[in-house]
């Protein structure tokens, strides 16, 4: 068994001329054809088991790769991975591998499901601190009648720490305006045996209670801003709303995330993370508003109305996810993630157990929502807003712990509790809407436009406001589940 510890880079296929030409002052580029075929049973019990499988034919012999991950990563990619040449491009899963402790059933309905032709051009770059293999991949991938192109670089460490992984992929952002990759090439066969997606939805983040709060919060991190990069591709190439919004989502729960792990993660670099994300998702938002506003809009004037000031607004949002600033967020943030100064040996908050964090973070999330939406229905529109803030990270973070409350008791309990929070937050996201319309027609001059009024109509916000109050009440009287 082998580490492999690698950064994915997405980079557009016309760019990948000036990597190579960059890479050829370097030294000798290796090309070689690979041809790959996945293999995994019909209702993938491979891949939800974490495990891929798969025989790569690289013209002159067939080798067997078994890869083995602990939840989805983002940019850098830890796997162990398990090689050996076998005869043919049928697998042999042998007993030396994860896949011996399978079911036999499991085994015997292992089949091929999609494949990938791969032009590689590769060579070892050497840096005061480490040697790193660059390979620059451009592939297509085949599963049964449709098929995707792409174009990716790969990173693999050889010696030296990650550091110079992340140096590495700031060199090529210059010459390719390089995107954090977070989806393997598995992954992207598997997908294309799906239905195309308009968005992708948080996923489940698996968790242990004895983990380190520094592993924990490193999962979580990478769960919140794979759903982000996945959405924000969809976003660009489609500009899709519900992209846009599962997009502004992944970076709100990233920001809960620094604010529940802050204890932990705290250093020199938090305040900038901090900042930019903030800045990012307010450049999300302001699209998003018109989407809403848009879906509000009852009179066919309104809509054209909004419809062109959207138009202007995607198009400015486009330049900004492609800017340099934008793209070495991502970068950057992937790096702090993975090596961050935060991380550094001690005694401190991120060297506890994840679960004992976990049940303190929420009990304080939880006291500080109960204590700012007492009195829920006579309080201002400015403070029910910070009050649906709260309510939304005590979500998230719930949502985020969800795997250590697995149980059946716990699990029940969480599920309660998050059905109450979504009751909570629906009443609150209805009154924000009545009341931020008036400023954000006026904002973009819509405030005339006939149907107008419209958009201010909606439930009572009397009868809106008690059930607000009500659902408050009845999730403030839930038992805990991380009691």
């Amino acid at each position: 068994m082998g580490k492999e510890i690698e950064l994915k880079l997405q980079i557009a296929p016309v760019a990948a001329g000036p990597v190579l030409q960059w890479a050829e002052v370097h030294g000798e580029l290796g090309r070689r054809d690979l041809r790959s075929v996945y293999f995994d049973t019909p209702g993938r019990s491979l891949a939800m088991a974490g495990l891929s499988l798969r025989t790569r034919f690289d013209g002159a012999q067939y080798v067997q790769t078994v890869k083995a991950t602990q939840g989805k990563a983002a940019g850098l990619f830890a796997r162990n991975e398990w090689e050996k040449p076998v005869p043919s491009e049928q697998p042999e899963p042998g007993s030396d591998t994860p896949l011996a402790g399978l079911p036999p059933q499991t085994l015997d309905a292992l089949a091929p499901l999609f494949s990938l032709e791969v032009e590689r051009r590769s060579l070892d770059i050497a840096r005061q601190n480490g040697v790193v293999e660059l390979a620059i991949d451009t592939a297509i991938v085949v599963a049964d009648d449709r098929q995707s192109d792409f174009c990716e670089i790969e990173l693999e460490l050889k010696s030296g720490g990650a550091h110079v992984l992340f140096e590495l992929a700031r060199e090529l952002d210059a010459l390719a305006s390089v995107r954090l990759g977070v989806m393997t090439k598995s992954e992207r066969g598997y997908r294309l045996l799906d239905a195309v997606a308009e968005s992708v939805k948080a996923e489940f983040i698996p968790l242990s209670a004895d983990q380190k709060v520094s592993d924990g919060f490193s999962v979580i991190a990478a769960a919140c801003m794979r759903q982000y990069r996945l959405n924000e591709d969809i976003l660009v190439r489609r500009r899709s709303p519900e992209a846009l919004h599962q997009a502004r989502v992944g970076l709100r729960r990233l920001r809960s995330a620094l604010t529940l792990f802050k204890p932990a993660v705290e250093d020199g670099r938090y305040v900038h993370f901090r900042d930019e994300l903030k800045w990012l998702a307010q450049e999300l938002g302001d699209v998003r508003d018109l989407d809403v506003l848009y879906g509000r809009a009852q009179s066919s004037e309104l809509r054209i109305a909004i419809g062109r000031l959207r138009e202007g607004a995607q198009d400015g949002l486009e330049a900004i996810l492609g800017s340099a600033r934008a793209r070495a967020l991502m970068v950057d943030l992937a790096e702090w993630i993975a090596v961050g100064a935060w991380r550094g040996d001690g005694d401190g908050a991120h060297e506890c157990v994840l679960g004992e964090f976990a049940a303190q973070a929420l009990e304080k999330a939880f006291s500080k929502f109960k204590k700012r939406s007492d009195g829920l229905a006579g309080l201002s529109d400015e403070d029910r807003h910070e009050v649906r803030k709260l309510a939304k990270k005590l979500r998230y973070g719930a949502e985020f712990f969800a795997g250590l409350y697995t149980g059946k008791k716990p699990a029940k309990r969480h599920g309660r509790f998050i059905d109450g929070l979504q009751a909570v937050q629906d009443k609150l996201g209805t009154l924000n809407d009545l009341a931020a319309a008036p400023d954000l027609l006026a904002r973009n001059g819509l405030d005339g436009t006939e149907g107008a009024e419209g958009v201010l109509s909606g439930a009572d916000t009397t009868e809106t406001l008690e059930r607000a109050e009500a659902a408050r009440d009845s999730l403030i009287g839930l038992k805990p589940f991380w009691h």
